[in-house]
């Protein structure tokens, strides 16, 4: 597979499948890729969102395929759209699962229900999605899958944004054993974890039904998506750079060997994650002592 362009190394060209590729990082990715002589199959939620990419006159269309995509129907109907996305070029190198949702407000409104409907885009179509491409990775014995995950999952303990954050959580739980799964088989897994980056994906809507008594959490997330509008962002032209370097060994991350099992982008999103860490690693600090010495052998303690 022969890459267009003169500045991509053409023994490295990859196809890439990209989930939500129609709208915020998925889009500026799917035009990096491009960009880099890479082929990108596309998918969205339906046909109408594919005009921005398909009358870009910047892009080669000869290296892009679109294909519709909703990740939360049956797994059956999934594997029949990736087999057809593979047929495009014969192999996917690249997944990168970047669809998603996201609801803000009290967990007790939004409930099982709502919750259940974040977790199946956010978590439960991301394992069918990868499931339904994993044969092909696993039978070539190499390939790439990238996880958008979220800074939420380490910044949970913020009124309002508790399904979001599990769901994030449950994925990146999901991706770590993952990786470790794939290691026989060469596949490696990365698991993006983006700040806030100058898309339409930062301004959220509350969701549920209110529910008296939760007033002041229904201020904090209007205060929260204000406050989003108002703060420093990331380009996401250069976050999806940096991504598009990790994978391809390029730019930034040229010499490296492997893939990092995290990758983190921007500055406020790596200020929360070392202030999660800091703050579990106080709490063991104070109270570690209390779950010691529990009848396990000394040498195991």
């Amino acid at each position: 597979m022969v890459c267009a362009t003169p500045e991509a190394r053409p023994d490295v060209c990859k196809v890439w499948l990209v989930t939500g590729a129609t709208a915020g990082l998925g889009l500026e990715l799917t035009r990096n890729v491009l960009a880099r002589g890479d082929k990108v199959i596309a998918t969205g939620r339906s046909d109408s969102q594919f005009n921005e990419l398909l009358s870009d006159a910047s892009i080669d269309q000869t290296r892009l395929r679109t294909s519709t995509l909703d990740v939360t129907v049956p797994f059956d109907d999934i594997k029949r759209q990736v087999d057809t996305a593979i047929d495009a070029w014969g192999r996917i190198d690249v997944l990168v699962n970047n669809a998603g949702i996201c609801y803000l407000g009290a967990t007790e409104e939004i409930g099982a229900e709502g919750m259940m409907h974040m977790m199946q885009t956010n978590f439960v179509g991301v394992l069918n999605v990868t499931n339904a491409v994993l044969p092909h990775m696993r039978s070539r014995r190499e390939g790439s899958i990238v996880f958008m995950g979220s800074r939420s999952a380490f910044r949970n303990q913020i009124e309002g944004l508790g399904p979001y954050a599990a769901s994030k959580a449950a994925l990146h739980s999901y991706a770590e054993t993952l990786s470790v799964e794939m290691e026989s088989f060469d596949i490696n897994v990365l698991i993006v974890i983006p700040g806030i980056f100058r898309t339409k994906m930062n301004s959220q809507r509350r969701a549920g039904a209110p529910l008296p008594g939760y007033e002041t959490v229904h201020a904090g997330v209007d205060a929260m998506i204000k406050s989003v509008a108002t703060v420093p962002k990331s380009d996401p032209k250069l976050g999806m750079d940096v991504l598009v370097d990790v994978v391809r060994g390029e730019g930034r991350a040229a010499g490296r060997r492997s893939l990092p099992l995290w990758l983190f982008l921007g500055e406020d999103c790596m200020h929360d994650v070392r202030a999660r860490l800091d703050h579990m690693g106080s709490i063991m600090d104070e109270w570690g002592f209390v779950g010691t010495r529990l009848g396990l052998p000394e040498a195991a303690q």
